[in-house]
């Protein structure tokens, strides 16, 4: 009778702590300048569109080289395609901090270089979701898909904090030089890491491998639903944490200088203490039942942010939502860790990472457009109550949830 693995056992594997310890501080690094960049857009702009616009130029570009990353990540080093998109990243915020120094970064030099930025990027999430499992034993891949989320979460929640304190005190230009600090010292951390070998996959031509995932995705109905409700989540929840967040506080809460840090460091937190929660006891839980709280808190959140212009209401709005976006995401990663076939694995994180990286920029797009010719508070309440309506028909539904506690052991 096998001993059931502690949910911290993850850490104890000398690999995944540099991986964990490295891509978080990369990641935080990421985040402030994933709000530095929106911040000085609505400075220069002060257009809801063009902050929105900024969003798209990063996410379409890594959308378009997710699938592509996610093959390679089936057919090469996973860890050689994460240094090289870190590494692309890093020089891209060297080219913001030179320019911002100079005075010389307009906002189509800015939208220019999110989209070398959204290429980069696009070769990160898919082997970093695929990576986990040659870094640590299939008996603890739960614990490490939960600490890889909980990298993501913690990166989120600090990164925004110290970019708002930044923005406020000293401007775009130190978190730009944050953001390259954070690259490196990620990049440091991570290089002696050794990865366990894995059988080569037939070189197939590309499209035809990308298909064949496609159709692997296809073919289960349990992965059709995580791809599905991934990116109704992104497209209507998420996207006011990442690429509307700026015109949340500014149209909605009136926030000035770097006071959005205030939104994007509460939902951190509010996606810390859940990540803490699953982390420690997420196997309590069956699977269907998380997602479905995790859904409904999350359009819980996004209405009561919409539904108030006072400060401490919409806080709370984002904590609650906060805390729906991380036990959303640890729930669709692991269903798809435990199901699929290692020969599939990047594909089939690439695959899902498509569906979350096409959500966040249609929303983001058509949030920024009906935000600048309504308000961005009808747009939060109207996705808000989307999200409701969408939770609503799945619970409805005979089986809802239930395709995700597939491949429990």
């Amino acid at each position: 009778m096998s001993v059931p693995s502690s949910p911290l056992r993850a850490l104890s594997h000398r690999e995944f702590r540099l991986f964990f310890i490295g891509v978080s501080i990369a990641t935080t690094g990421q985040f402030m300048q994933s709000l530095a960049v929106p911040f000085y857009m609505n400075q220069l702009t002060d257009s809801n569109w063009w902050v929105g616009s900024s969003a798209f130029a990063v996410l379409i570009p890594s959308l378009f080289m997710t699938p592509v990353a996610g093959i390679w990540s089936d057919r090469m080093s996973r860890k050689a395609l994460l240094f090289g998109s870190f590494f692309t990243q890093l020089a891209c915020s060297a080219v913001f901090l030179a320019l911002f120094t100079a005075d010389l970064l307009t906002p189509w030099l800015m939208i220019g270089i999110q989209v070398v930025v959204g290429v980069a990027s696009g070769f990160q999430w898919a082997p970093t979701q695929a990576m986990t499992v040659l870094l640590v034993p299939p008996e603890d891949l739960l614990s490490a898909v939960r600490f890889v989320s909980l990298s993501f979460t913690a990166g989120r929640a600090l990164g925004p904090a110290l970019a708002g304190l930044t923005l406020l005190n000293w401007g775009p230009g130190p978190a730009f030089a944050v953001t390259i600090v954070g690259f490196g010292l990620g990049l440091a951390l991570m290089a002696p890491m050794r990865l366990r070998a894995t059988e080569p996959i037939e070189q197939e031509p590309f499209w035809l491998q990308f298909r064949h995932g496609l159709d692997y995705v296809r073919r289960r109905p349990a992965m059709r639903l995580v791809m599905f409700t991934s990116f109704v989540v992104a497209s209507v929840g998420a996207v006011f944490a990442f690429a509307l967040v700026e015109s949340v506080a500014d149209d909605v809460f009136a926030l000035s200088d770097g006071g959005l840090g205030w939104l994007t460091a509460t939902f951190g937190f509010g996606s810390m203490l859940a990540a803490l929660y699953v982390t420690r006891y997420g196997d309590r839980h069956a699977r269907s039942r998380v997602e479905m709280t995790a859904v409904g808190v999350y359009a819980v959140g996004v209405l009561v942010t919409g539904a108030t212009s006072w400060l401490v209401i919409g806080l709370l709005g984002y904590l609650i939502f906060g805390a729906g976006h991380m036990a959303h995401g640890v729930t669709m990663n692991s269903a798809l860790q435990v199901q699929v076939d290692e020969q599939f694995r990047g594909r089939v994180m690439s695959v899902w990472l498509m569906s979350v990286l096409s959500g966040l920029p249609i929303g983001a797009f058509l949030g920024g457009f009906l935000g600048d010719l309504v308000s961005m508070r009808f747009v939060v309440l109207v996705y808000g109550g989307l999200l409701a309506v969408f939770w609503a028909i799945t619970v409805i539904r005979s089986r809802g949830f239930a395709g995700l506690d597939l491949g429990s052991g």
